[in-house]
């Protein structure tokens, strides 16, 4: 039996369901799940509807608010939700323990101790790769970026002693041999998209050229570089439009006005369970990034018929197969992104040819379920 532990959501709970389908799943660990706890779901907007017993998830309330509210400090929250899961451990807890970086030190040194095979979630780049990346692109807002050291000593502390790191991307991937990982320490495997993401038809008579975004607006996400872009194409402004879904950071809400135009739609947060009908009114996906594992939201704007436009440091490599389903480009690359929206927008039958082979692409390897099968490939081979 599997134990996976995670204080927050990230992809934990679509792990949990895959390893239930695959009839491994222990104890889940959190601290908060919609379909467990009654109180708190009259004060957390969230749903999660992965298939999970709830009487395999084991949840510390306690936590749920500050690591909600204080997301300075939660880096403390998640050493106190390390300590709880390591003290509920014990020799009936199964063969396997999984658990998030940043909050898993101490249970898997307890899992250890009870002969579990170990396996750390890194869902982004080595920290250290992370660190420098981030705190370089800061300057250029003139602003002060650094993980918590604390965070920095517990993260290599969990990749020394973790058995396993199952990384998302060989853009993480390389980023930890390029630190010194062993390969063979390494289980690579993308993420998916959900059973929700699926074109949804629409009429598209008299709809613009839409490119979109989706995810938070933040320094890291590298909008600045598609702001540049949008300003530079060589499209009338009436004859395209941008939508933006997620919620603003406060250090780029001036970046955002600066460059806002009246073609811009900003849709602020979006229920997870609607968004294939907004995605399937749009044309395009953009995903600048400048540090990510694998974002996400790659495989479900794909999963609805959107080629996309990404940077190599999304993670998407594993995923987009460049002139076929999107473009990968350099990071920071304007001029490449600019050139890239306006070949779609100019030629309209490859953009429609592109739009099935982005559907196409995910249904035939990237949705949970093909993540879950390669999980449990990979369990096979290590225990």
């Amino acid at each position: 039996m599997m134990v996976i532990s995670c204080s927050g959501k990230f992809h934990a709970f679509a792990l949990a369901e895959q390893m239930q389908r695959k009839a491994i799943l222990g104890t889940f660990f959190t601290t908060y799940a919609s379909g467990k706890n009654n109180v708190l779901r009259k004060f957390v907007g969230r749903t999660d509807k992965e298939e999970i017993p709830v009487e395999k998830i084991c949840t510390n309330t306690l936590l749920a608010f500050p690591i909600k509210l204080w997301q300075s400090k939660v880096h403390l929250w998640n050493n106190y939700f390390d300590l709880w899961v390591a003290g509920k451990l014990d020799r009936n807890s199964g063969k396997i323990f999984t658990g998030w970086s940043g909050m898993s030190l101490q249970s898997i040194c307890k899992a250890k101790q009870l002969g579990m095979v170990t396996i750390l979630e890194r869902g982004s780049t080595h920290i250290l790769f992370q660190n420098n990346i981030l705190r370089e692109e800061y300057k250029r807002f003139n602003k002060e970026f650094s993980i918590h050291s604390s965070v920095i000593r517990k993260e290599l502390q969990e990749y020394e002693e973790t058995d396993y790191i199952s990384v998302p991307s060989d853009f993480v991937k390389n980023s930890f041999i390029d630190q010194g990982i062993p390969a063979g320490k390494l289980l690579l495997n993308p993420y998916g998209a959900g059973k929700y993401f699926k074109p949804v038809k629409n009429e598209r008579s008299g709809r613009k050229f839409t490119i979109l975004y989706m995810g938070t607006i933040s320094i890291r996400k590298g909008l600045i570089y598609l702001f540049e872009a949008l300003e530079k194409l060589d499209i009338k402004e009436r004859d395209f439009e941008v939508c933006i879904l997620g919620s603003i950071d406060r250090d780029m809400e001036p970046v955002v006005n600066r460059y806002r135009k009246a073609n811009w739609r900003l849709m602020g947060h979006v229920d997870h369970y609607s968004l294939a009908e907004f995605l399937s009114e749009c044309d395009i996906g953009v995903q600048p990034s400048l540090e990510e594992g694998l974002s996400m939201v790659i495989p479900q704007m794909m999963s609805c018929g959107l080629p996309v436009i990404i940077t190599e440091n999304t993670g998407g490599g594993n995923i987009v197969t460049s002139g076929l389903n999107g473009f990968i480009l350099k990071a920071r690359d304007v001029d490449a992104m600019k050139a890239h929206i306006e070949f779609l927008y100019h030629h309209p039958v490859k953009l429609a040819e592109m739009k099935e082979e982005a559907t196409k692409a995910i249904a035939s390897g990237f949705t949970w379920d093909d993540y879950g099968d390669r999980y449990f490939k990979n369990l096979q081979k290590i225990v």
